[in-house]
């Protein structure tokens, strides 16, 4: 059986959810072709991607039209399509500012490169015919798309831009094959969380509220997204994966 290839962009350590991702679809069979933003960030992801077996990585900044065609043309040097893309980026300059604060700029870099950059990447692959029918796009999202989550700010809505388009991108692409999700994990501990206020605090309400007094491990949500790239049934949806916390109210004690 043909060994099949994912694109993995926005792997930042091996905390980050895509670490995780990379490391479940390498078990599942998977070449991995992973992105690293910049030199500082490199070793970090080469800690990731040397124990699966990489030896090709390739600097991607969003908007950067140059090394987004440098990975097409070593795609095709190499004659290897993509069967899998996994979209993991996200950007925020004024995260720690309430909604009302955030200046247009602030919003619109962030829709740029946490949702929009996702239509950019795929449509270029499509352009150069690198990405094969049957192929599955991924990408992350959180509950802040739809509840309003303390200290999520900004992202809410970008998060909710995101999963619009997956859904549109969903019904355009349906007739090329290609099916385009994504996964909403619950709160995980990774660096890019850490700049959100008061997540320590949000992690362990989501651990009162789950009905199973736990919150998602990189395992559990790398398993869920190895599912909905490889379920050639899973199209357009958005799979939430957090233990049951989004789905119970937390009472205080005193309600009655």
């Amino acid at each position: 059986m043909r060994k099949k290839n994912a694109l993995i962009i926005g792997i930042a350590n091996p905390e980050s959810i895509n670490a995780g991702i990379a490391e479940e679809l390498y078990a599942n069979g998977y070449n991995i072709v992973p992105t690293y933003l910049n030199e500082k960030a490199l070793p970090h992801v080469k800690s990731v991607t040397d124990p699966l077996g990489v030896e090709d990585l390739f600097p991607f900044q969003v908007g950067n039209m140059d090394q987004l065609q440098a990975i097409i043309e070593y795609l095709q040097e190499s004659g290897m399509r993509l069967d899998a893309v996994v979209h993991g980026i996200a950007f925020a300059s004024e995260i720690k500012k309430d909604l009302h604060e955030v200046s247009w700029k602030s919003f619109k870099d962030s829709v740029r490169i946490s949702a929009f950059s996702m239509v950019e990447i795929v449509a270029a692959l499509i352009r150069a015919d690198v990405l094969n029918p049957g192929g599955s796009v991924l990408t992350l999202s959180y509950i802040g798309s739809h509840l309003a989550v303390e200290g999520y700010n900004m992202m809410g809505p970008v998060k909710s831009v995101l999963e619009a388009l997956v859904r549109g991108l969903a019904s355009e692409l349906g007739g090329k094959g290609i099916r385009v999700n994504a996964v909403s994990p619950g709160p995980v501990m990774t660096r890019a969380a850490s700049g959100i206020k008061g997540f320590s605090s949000l992690i362990r309400y989501a651990q009162t509220a789950s009905p199973l007094g736990r919150t998602a491990t990189l395992e559990d949500i790398a398993k869920m997204a190895h599912e909905v790239l490889s379920n050639p049934s899973i199209n357009g949806a958005v799979y939430l994966v957090d233990d049951g916390s989004s789905v119970v109210v937390t009472l205080p004690d005193d309600s009655c």
